[in-house]
């Protein structure tokens, strides 16, 4: 099977990182894209033309960075990260949010790089990451013992934030997460998926 990604998406090394935990990382064939100049070839695999996408040995695809690491875990490791999802809707809830947050930072960079750059609308989409980040620093109490798509998610999405808006001080406003993301950053998965310089 192939995954068909960018290597700075957030989106895309939840996949990675699942992949290394589960694993199954050195069987999944990697191929770097940039979904606007490859549009073409996406759309004959995925009519949206998005990354991640995940291509199968049959030639079917499956998109949608959850449901491809949904996949994973019911294909290769059915009990992985059962224990965390005792309440389903919560567990799925905070993965949802952590989308939310990493959409809202990547329309805050698109915002940036306009000209002239968008500063009003961009805080606004920060300011979204902000909230989220203050829930989670205030109310994941099970944020320093799980691993779980949960976690994975929140280490590539603030991994995302430091790399992609360093101007920001994301440390002192998130005492707690830093500290847990100093110890998760130091996991074999998220060490082999590192974000190219």
């Amino acid at each position: 099977m192939k995954l068909i990604c960018s290597l700075t998406s957030p989106y895309a090394r939840r996949v990675r990182v699942l992949a290394y935990e589960l694993g199954i990382g050195d069987r999944l064939k990697i191929q770097v894209v940039r979904p606007r100049e490859s549009s073409d070839f996406l759309w004959t695999i995925n009519p949206i033309g998005k990354v991640p996408t995940l291509q199968l040995d049959d030639g079917s695809s499956i998109y949608d960075s959850l449901t491809i690491c949904d996949y994973l875990i019911a294909t290769y490791s059915p009990e992985w990260g059962i224990k965390q999802q005792n309440n389903f809707w919560e567990y799925r809830t905070r993965l949802s949010m952590l989308n939310e947050m990493s959409d809202a930072g990547t329309q805050a960079r698109r915002l940036l790089i306009q000209e002239p750059p968008q500063q009003q609308s961009a805080d606004f989409q920060l300011s979204k990451i902000h909230r989220g980040l203050a829930h989670i620093e205030n109310t994941w109490i099970s944020l320093e013992s799980e691993i779980s798509l949960v976690s994975i998610g929140l280490g590539c999405t603030f991994d995302w934030l430091l790399n992609r808006f360093p101007e920001i001080n994301w440390v002192s406003s998130c005492p707690r997460i830093t500290n847990w993301f100093n110890e998760f950053k130091l996991r074999q998965s998220m060490e082999k998926t590192q974000i190219p310089g």
